[in-house]
């Protein structure tokens, strides 16, 4: 063998191990890069299960109030108040859930039928929202993400 094809076996033999460790970068990489993705998706969707699940808790909860106030002969709906809740009833749901992380509102309430056609429950991540039309229950979960901030 002479020198030269010794010289040129050694450079492809370096070629084929750069493409090996190229190909393998390259497939770590792109592991890292869907594993990244796929747990942030995993993190807003158990969040936002989480911020769900604390508004239906808030809503049994007004639910309950409404069922105590009917009895008294008042109604827990105040449009002149802070969220369009009576103070009394915004105080008894937080001695029933304890600690809430958002703020909530009341955005309807049928006063014939005492029920609530709407609420609203915002957190630092997520707005949850829940309306009523007859028999018909929708709960929307929408992320908040700043874009631009100047």
């Amino acid at each position: 063998m002479t020198a030269a094809e010794n010289e040129s076996l050694q450079r492809d033999i370096r070629r084929a191990l750069f493409r090996r460790i190229m190909i393998y970068a390259v497939v770590i990489l792109a592991i890292i890069v869907v594993f990244t993705y796929t747990f942030r998706q995993f993190k807003i969707y158990s969040n936002a299960r989480l911020a769900l699940r604390e508004a239906k808790n808030i809503k049994m909860s007004l639910e309950i109030i409404n069922t105590e106030y009917y009895a008294v002969g008042i109604s827990i709906y105040d449009d002149t108040a802070d969220g369009n809740l009576r103070k009394g009833a915004r105080d008894y749901v937080y001695k029933i859930q304890g600690d809430i992380k958002g703020e909530m509102k009341l955005t309807g309430y049928d006063s014939a039928k005492r029920l609530i056609t709407g609420l609203e429950y915002e957190t630092e991540d997520y707005i949850v929202r829940y309306t009523r039309a007859g028999d018909d229950e929708k709960w929307q979960v929408s992320l908040i993400k700043e874009l631009l901030s100047y």
